[in-house]
């Protein structure tokens, strides 16, 4: 045999593959156990955690873009706020997780339980708050620092929290298309350190919030495109391409950054309630594609809870003027539970864990004008 057929013959045994891939399948080798997730809110990080903790992240589908087993083994976690209704604070929850994503770990030797991340903002639906995510952040750090009896200067909270926010890269596609296209280069958006400041920061999470924005916009474009097109074979719709499309952008931008997916969505049927395991747990019909719901870790069900109402007895001027209609408001408590709809595709361990919580996947909070606040306990 000569040299340059054996050349030849180990050049085809030789395997390409990226940096990337290659560091995540080193970080992998080291480590035994699945990386524990810390968003710094600690409901949500016990229930992503729970998941990670079985090693069954995404209920057993296949992984498209991942090629090494310890990849697949344990990917990061994709946590979906889904609104059961309209005003549930899916969106307030989503500030605070972002909050604590871009605020320091610690600030004036207090703990703030930030992880002084990158966060990528896709505001589908614009309606994002960059005013409302500075005042939760403000009133988060201004509380820690009040319970450890500190002092700090108003205006130095607002210093730091607007630098944290320099890291917050928000970006607002048009459409399913513009959406894609723009998934397609944030990667070398980031790795571009003339364009912003953060090329020292690890992502910490991707943001797609609402998730569902573009849904009537494809489901319309698919029925014109249906119409004017009847001689074409039927295939399986332009939603669930544009969704399977969606979730590979996502996966591989995901796998590339090491990072949590965060998503929100708005629920259209209305949250039920069964039995299961003797639990009442609730459930939520997911409105979009397979493709999209088996991508997801956990789902958790925002709502607001009843507003008390006023008496029989009280006219709507004296209410006015005693503000108690405010007062009702800001004492009314919203809800966050986890979804049990695809509870048949997870595994017994991770049954267990989840039962064994106290509240069983159910964490309460308040959305006040300043912020948004944990400090609630749920009654028995």
């Amino acid at each position: 045999m000569s040299a340059a057929t054996l050349g030849t013959n180990l050049l085809q045994e030789v395997k390409e593959e990226g940096l990337n891939e290659l560091l995540h399948t080193l970080r992998s080798v080291y480590e035994n156990q699945p990386r524990q997730v810390h968003t710094g809110q600690a409901n949500v990080d016990e229930l992503l955690n729970a998941f990670a903790s079985s090693n069954r992240y995404h209920h057993g589908h296949d992984f498209a873009s991942a090629s090494h087993n310890a990849i697949r083994r344990h990917p990061r976690p994709v946590l979906e706020l889904i609104g059961a209704t309209p005003c549930s604070g899916k969106t307030q929850l989503l500030y605070h997780l972002i909050g604590l994503s871009l605020l320091p770990s610690r600030y004036e030797d207090v703990s703030l339980g930030g992880n002084g991340t990158v966060v990528v903002l896709l505001d589908l639906g614009i309606r994002f708050s960059l005013l409302r995510l500075e005042k939760v952040m403000v009133t988060h750090v201004q509380s820690q620092l009040d319970k450890r009896s500190e002092t700090a200067s108003r205006s130095s909270v607002e210093s730091m929290v607007r630098t944290s926010l320099n890291h917050l890269h928000v970006f607002r596609p048009q459409t399913s298309l513009s959406l894609l296209a723009t998934l397609s280069n944030v990667q070398n958006y980031l790795f571009n350190t003339v364009c912003h400041v953060s090329a020292n920061r690890s992502v910490g999470s991707i943001i797609l919030h609402n998730v569902d924005a573009f849904l009537w916009q494809d489901r319309l474009e698919d029925a014109e495109d249906q119409t004017h097109n009847t001689a074409a074979p039927h295939n399986a719709g332009l939603l669930p391409t544009r969704f399977r499309d969606l979730v590979a952008h996502v996966r591989r931008l995901q796998a590339s950054l090491s990072c949590c997916v965060i998503a929100t969505s708005s629920a259209l049927s209305t949250t039920s309630y069964t039995r299961i395991d003797g639990q009442v747990v609730p459930v939520v019909r997911s409105h979009l594609p397979n493709s999209w719901r088996s991508f997801v870790t956990v789902r958790l069900i925002v709502h607001r809870d009843s507003v008390q109402k006023f008496p029989l007895g009280i006219c709507a001027e004296a209410a006015a003027e005693a503000g108690q209609r405010r007062g009702a408001m800001e004492k009314s408590v919203f809800s966050a539970r986890l979804d049990w709809s695809e509870s048949d595709f997870w595994r017994e361990e991770t049954r267990s864990v989840i039962k064994a919580m106290e509240n069983i996947g159910v964490f309460l909070f308040r959305i006040t004008t300043s912020g948004v606040d944990f400090d609630v306990n749920i009654q028995a």
